[in-house]
């Protein structure tokens, strides 16, 4: 099987920032992983202005339109697997762009996508089924203090601000071309669960903890496991309320969670490979594109 690897950072997707070094750590974990796992060719988008080091696989720079060659090179190979951002569509453009092709696309479907991206869809999709946090498109103002504005389409907390009483409110200063939405503050530990879908089955590889400073406004600052973590099958259990919901997530997926106490609120989902990748790959004692690519895991 012939294998394109895009990572939307290091294909050159908003000149590499702001997740050029986490695009780079995962796609050089999942290269070495597929190259465990015995496919005869994988090879990935690397823009023309960055160092290709470190990334054991064929290379085809990318100096003009990146969607073009993606395009381009998903013709000439069996399957690809996309690691992009939600943010503005990026994740999802990519995977219908996958889809219209004859390349089997390694990951979720995009309607799939598209819910997952959208908290707000997200939201409404879910609920009943897992505890989430009420959403809803931010107007400037809220019922109560404190709360969270975010993008409706964010990722790695970028743009997220946490909003303690009206004088924070009076100061906020949003981007006018970004849509946000506005959640109670949730308290608790932050953290994420890497998991594994094929065909039917959820498959969870485990939980990290995600480094998140929490101030006006909230930064991410990667992640630490996987964890010794006591409450794995309520994890597990919401992994499958999310799989019934939204059956085409597939391949490597996230949730994002807080846990308070032992009670979980999920955050988010992510319908991708995530930062925590690079961790579970080292962790887990079986490769994870095989159990992806084929739904084995020897």
């Amino acid at each position: 099987m012939r294998l394109l690897a895009v990572e939307y950072a290091c294909a050159g997707g908003e000149g590499g920032r702001p997740f050029y070094d986490e695009g780079r750590a995962m796609l050089a974990a999942l290269v070495n992983d597929c190259q465990k796992a015995g496919l005869s060719r994988v090879t990935s988008l690397i823009h023309s202005d960055f160092n290709t080091s470190g990334i054991p696989c064929d290379i085809v720079p990318v100096h003009g339109s990146l969607m073009e060659t993606a395009r381009n090179e998903m013709r000439r190979h069996d399957a690809v697997w996309i690691i992009a951002p939600e943010t503005r569509g990026k994740l999802l453009s990519l995977t219908r762009l996958a889809e219209s092709m004859e390349t089997r696309l390694i990951g979720t479907s995009s309607p799939a996508v598209e819910t997952c991206g959208d908290k707000l869809l997200a939201n409404r999709c879910l609920r009943g089924l897992v505890n989430m946090p009420e959403s809803h498109p931010f107007d400037g103002m809220c019922a109560t203090f404190p709360y969270v504005v975010k993008p409706a389409d964010g990722a790695g907390c970028d743009n997220t601000f946490l909003i303690q009483n009206s004088d924070e409110l009076a100061v906020l200063n949003l981007p006018e071309d970004i849509g946000f939405i506005v959640q109670p503050f949730i308290p608790g530990g932050h953290f994420s669960a890497g998991i594994l879908s094929y065909d039917g089955e959820v498959e969870l590889l485990g939980v990290c903890r995600q480094k998140i400073m929490v101030a006006p406004q909230l930064r991410f600052e990667g992640v630490e496991g996987p964890i010794e973590y006591p409450h794995t099958e309520k994890v597990a259990a919401m992994a499958r309320a999310v799989k019934s919901a939204i059956p085409t997530l597939r391949g490597y997926w996230g949730m994002d969670f807080v846990d308070d106490g032992g009670a979980l609120t999920l955050i988010e989902v992510n319908p991708r490979l995530t930062s925590s990748y690079p961790l579970y790959s080292a962790a887990t004692p079986f490769n994870i594109p095989r159990y992806a690519l084929f739904g084995t895991k020897q």
